[in-house]
């Protein structure tokens, strides 16, 4: 043996049992030995508020439809506020990298984490009450403590209302006229969509109103007939905000 190598064990079969033949010398059978079975690890991710081990979702904080694709967590940071990093796919086919804590809020405000419902889930609405009219806020809160937290000293605050969603989603039949609706008119310049009672296309100018913004005039970048709900790519003028796909029931109407 090379003595600059290090000593070498070799490997014995395990004796099982010793048949005796006319020599009298005992034959050692080798033991046949099972490959042992090799099981991919459970995930470890952190958890909180958001449990990184549960399927989850990623979408835009300004916009609630706005839902990410092809989510998966590509890292954990130990020893950061922020130590999820995820990749996803945003609503225009770009794939996005973000950290997130377990909050579920990304580092710059911008996405939201949240599991996914598994099964019936109850959640809360606050009712308020104008007058002899009543309404629902826009929100769903995870608990009656959440909504009071947040609604209970509103002036028109009236109550709070547990809500069950089911595990599967509702199945509604197509309104054929509404399809009909969001074609292409005839005749009309390429990427013409229609938007209630206008022929919108690229350039356009809308007054659209979006969650946490209010209602602001945008240009019209690109559509789309392929969502008849969001048709719309539109950035907001002199805003830092980003362009997004707009709720097709939150254009207002065309500027002229």
């Amino acid at each position: 043996m090379d003595p600059t190598m290090g000593e070498t064990t070799a490997l014995i079969p395990a004796v099982i049992g010793q048949a005796t033949f006319g020599n009298d010398e005992p034959a050692v059978t080798a033991a046949v030995v099972e490959a042992p079975s090799i099981e991919a690890p459970a995930t470890n991710y952190p958890a909180g508020r958001v449990d990184f081990n549960k399927p989850f979702d990623i979408f835009s904080s300004y916009d609630d439809t706005d839902v990410h694709t092809d989510v998966s967590v590509i890292a954990v940071l130990k020893g950061n506020s922020y130590p999820v990093v995820v990749v996803s796919t945003n609503g225009v086919g770009d794939q996005v990298v973000a950290q997130f804590d377990t909050d579920g809020d990304s580092v710059d405000g911008d996405l939201k984490a949240e599991n996914k419902f598994v099964g019936e889930t109850t959640k809360f609405i606050a009712i308020y009450r104008d007058g002899r009219e009543f309404g629902v806020h826009d929100e769903l809160f995870d608990s009656e403590a959440d909504a009071i937290n947040e609604k209970g000293d509103d002036n028109d605050f009236y109550a709070v209302l547990p809500i069950t969603i089911p595990a599967s989603k509702q199945e509604i039949e197509t309104d054929t006229a509404e399809a009909i609706d969001h074609e292409i008119p005839s005749g009309q310049p390429e990427g013409s969509v229609q938007v209630g009672n206008y022929t919108l296309k690229p350039g356009d100018k809308v007054r659209a109103y979006r969650r946490g913004f209010g209602e602001r005039t945008c240009t019209v970048i690109k559509s789309r007939t392929t969502d008849p709900w969001k048709s719309l790519y539109i950035q907001a003028d002199g805003d830092g905000s980003g362009p997004y796909w707009a709720l097709n029931k939150n254009i207002r109407y065309r500027v002229s």
